[in-house]
């Protein structure tokens, strides 16, 4: 049995992981910064321990986790949310109690940073659409005449919040690239949109799954099915061998009738987890010795957030109703229902931080957490 540490407790996919770990036999604790979160819940956690936000009090976030490994003996922490740039950046200092399973900082900037994961496709030959860094409101001028044929982002984003896809030319006068908050313009590719989520060991890809994009809320998708996708899978053991990762790291692609381009990556746990809700044995792709082969996801039925298809509006349909229906919810299980009959109460604390920080409600989920770069 190990004793596993996870930070992002917020998350439902840290949810996924933390009760794939706990039917595994390992002891699982959650450090947070927010007081009310799904995983708090949870019969799978054993420990909850609230730390500072990282985004604003970083020293303060790295002496609770140095603490906690010092006087608890924890074996691994895994990152989780987008406060694994702030575990990366303390992972030397950490390393000295305890295993943590992410990138270096270096490795996840250039990850994150869509201009330099573009850059990074090129070197290692893998198929990226043309990406460009813009830094000054010239910088995105110039695309006025083209706006229709590309997508801008900030370099430094999640949720797609910001993106414009093929604008009008008129919506580009009102951003202001610089170089602390730089935009890409990336060719726009049409077709089939694909996700695929994997656990890297020494650039050896651990564990896969792959499903197509369905369902978008808030840029990202909530119902997932698996599939194999051999193409797909070849790209990322392709990019594994070449980077030599080590960590968790998701892409998004479209494939057309020209292949596979790679648009961007999350480098950390993604909802691509919960596709391995009957294989509990994917927690070993996190621990020593590794597995010596691939495990592929093959849930027995699709997944689903069905709370937030409802949000969306899919249901009003009768064949969304259907898939619905047909597919187990990320939060329900009958051996673990409080986090899921405490959602109410978690949508409300939710609105209330938001309201406070005077963002959107999916800009609230990250906002204490999130890393655009910093030094």
């Amino acid at each position: 049995m190990a004793r596993i540490l996870l930070t992002g407790g917020r998350a439902p996919a840290t949810l996924e992981l933390a009760r794939l770990f706990h039917r595994q036999g390992h002891d699982v604790s959650v450090a947070e910064s927010w007081r009310l979160h799904v995983s708090r819940f949870s019969r799978a956690v054993r420990r909850h321990m609230r730390v500072p936000p990282p985004r604003s009090a970083y020293p303060a976030f790295v002496q609770a986790l140095e603490e906690a490994a010092q006087h608890l003996d924890f074996d691994l922490l895994v990152p989780t949310c987008e406060e694994v740039f702030w575990v990366a950046r303390a992972k030397p200092l950490l390393e000295t109690r305890l295993s943590v399973f992410c990138p270096s900082l270096t490795e996840l900037r250039t990850l994150h940073d869509k201009a330099a994961f573009s850059e990074l496709l090129r070197q290692a030959g893998l198929p990226g659409p043309q990406t460009t860094l813009l830094q000054t409101p010239e910088d995105m001028l110039a695309y006025l005449n083209m706006s229709r044929s590309y997508v801008f982002k900030p370099a430094y984003s999640r949720f797609g919040l910001q993106t414009l896809v093929r604008p009008a030319a008129a919506e580009l006068t009102t951003i202001q690239p610089s170089p602390e908050r730089p935009w890409v313009a990336q060719a726009y590719k049409s077709g089939q949109e694909w996700c695929a989520y994997a656990v890297f060991r020494a650039g050896k890809v651990a564990a896969l799954a792959v499903y197509p994009a369905r369902f978008p809320v808030a840029g990202a998708s909530v119902y997932f099915e698996a599939a194999r996708h051999p193409g797909l899978q070849a790209w990322v053991e392709a990019f594994g061998r070449f980077t030599r990762l080590t960590g968790q790291a998701a892409f998004d692609f479209k494939e057309d009738g020209d292949g596979l381009w790679a648009l961007e990556c999350n480098p950390r746990l993604t909802s691509g987890i919960h596709l391995f809700r009957d294989q509990p044995q994917v927690v070993q792709a996190f621990l020593e010795p590794p597995p010596q082969t691939t495990l592929h996801a093959t849930p027995r039925r699709p997944m689903t957030l069905g709370a937030a298809m409802l949000l969306g509006g899919y249901l009003r349909h009768s064949e969304n109703r259907r898939l619905r229906a047909a597919a187990r919810d990320v939060v329900w299980t009958p051996n673990d229902p409080l986090p899921a009959l405490m959602q109410p109460l978690l949508a409300a604390a939710l609105a209330l931080r938001a309201a406070r920080a005077g963002v959107g409600l999916v800009a609230a989920t990250t906002h204490d957490i999130e890393w655009n770069g910093e030094a």
